[in-house]
């Protein structure tokens, strides 16, 4: 496993951008490339309705896809923690 160095971290933003309809949302750029990665915001309305069983299971579901995305974007395993330390400091 690669051992992650202050040389070999990358940049970690969160900004606003526009939608391309006319809108802004947020997104996550990391080395100034996006990170191609959303939540189906009428699916998860949907599925929130559904009680709090459910809303605690797609938490988990979404947290899970994210840190799964995000690993995969820098080709190394992440946990959750990183990424909240990464939205502080702007590294991961």
């Amino acid at each position: 496993m690669q051992e992650i160095t202050p040389e070999n971290k990358k940049k970690f933003e969160v900004k606003m951008r526009s939608d391309g309809s006319g809108g802004i949302e947020k997104a996550i750029f990391i080395d100034d490339e996006i990170l191609d990665w959303q939540i189906d915001m009428n699916s998860y309305m949907d599925a929130m309705r559904m009680g709090p069983m459910y809303q605690r299971e797609i938490q988990r579901s979404i947290e899970e896809h994210f840190i799964e995305s995000v690993s995969d974007f820098l080709e190394r395993k992440v946990t959750m923690e990183e990424i909240k330390e990464a939205i502080k400091t702007g590294w991961i």
